[in-house]
């Protein structure tokens, strides 16, 4: 599992058609789960700078009117002033972001404590990476590299090609049996919702994690069953930690495990709401699935300018 911004699935015709007059000024992808609380603090400042104005020029019942009805446009549109998203990235330092768990490469809603695992030493220990024969860098072994892809091949099915899409004949209860042999969790308090590509995964309504394609979450469900299968303590890890071990495993995958196109690297600017950061990501040269993401170094990513 891994975290970044969410994708937005667009709104169909006949869903804005069937919508109340209220509901057609909400924005959804600014509010509910997907409410930036940065850009809401910035957006009740300004609303209790205009009240305060307006009180002071007219009187008190003109800066209560407006007060409350600049809350009443942050509850439903997310912002009051367009373009706040570019107040907080270039105004609100860091540290500040940080707080509301905003800054770049700090996880939000997806985050959980992790024990006393370290990937890499755990990865190594399980003889699941060793060092390249240059010695600067990590791959899958040969045993390792051999029971994922076996794996891979005995639960994908068919693709189609396309490591964003559904197999052919697969459905939500797929997914969900999948998402529980992953977690550990009661299938019943679990649910999982792909938008854009990308899937969202839920316990008892609250979000606990994120794939950027079905690619990548069919990477770590081959990965889990490998190391189920070949390592009696694995079940007994967190599931933080055992989500951080599938992420750091994931970043050696070569192969796509739905199309079999190489993954190669390449470099990004990842924007949120509220920052954007050089990234480096692993994405698939064949289907354009991306298995992994991660914030490039500041150092790195000035070195590279």
């Amino acid at each position: 599992m891994t975290t970044s911004h969410d994708t937005k699935a667009p709104d169909r015709p006949a869903e804005r058609a069937g919508r109340r007059p209220l509901d057609r000024l909400r924005r959804p992808e600014y509010t509910g789960a997907n409410r930036c609380l940065p850009c809401t603090a910035v957006n009740v400042c300004i609303a209790v700078g205009a009240a305060l104005a307006a009180g002071g020029l007219v009187g008190p019942g003109l800066g209560a009117g407006v007060f409350v009805a600049s809350l009443a446009a942050i509850w439903l549109r997310g912002y009051l002033v367009p373009g706040t998203p570019e107040l907080t990235k270039r105004y609100l330092p860091e540290r500040v972001l940080a707080l509301f768990g905003k800054a770049p490469g700090v996880a939000g809603r997806d985050a959980r404590p992790t024990g006393d695992v370290n990937p890499e030493e755990y990865l190594l220990g399980t003889g699941a990476l060793v060092e390249t024969p240059a010695g600067d860098d990590f791959a899958f072994a040969p045993d390792f590299a051999a029971a994922w892809r076996a794996s891979v091949r005995g639960e994908t099915g068919e693709t189609n090609g396309d490591g964003n899409r559904d197999a052919r004949g697969r459905d939500a209860r797929d997914d969900l049996g999948e998402l529980a042999e992953l977690t550990g969790l009661d299938r019943d308090a679990l649910s999982i919702e792909w938008r854009g590509g990308a899937a969202f995964a839920y316990a008892d309504g609250e979000r606990i994690g994120h794939w950027e394609s079905r690619a990548a979450f069919r990477a770590d469900v081959a990965a889990d069953r490998v190391l189920t299968a070949t390592r009696d303590d694995w079940a007994t890890l967190p599931l933080a930690d055992r989500s951080a071990v599938l992420g750091a495993l994931r970043l050696f995958v070569q192969e796509c495990p739905t199309c079999a196109g190489e993954v190669a690297l390449e470099e990004r600017i990842v924007e949120s709401c509220c920052s954007s950061y050089d990234a480096v990501a692993g994405r698939c040269a064949g289907c354009d699935a991306r298995l992994f993401e991660l914030r490039l170094p500041a150092s790195l990513a000035t070195a590279e300018e």
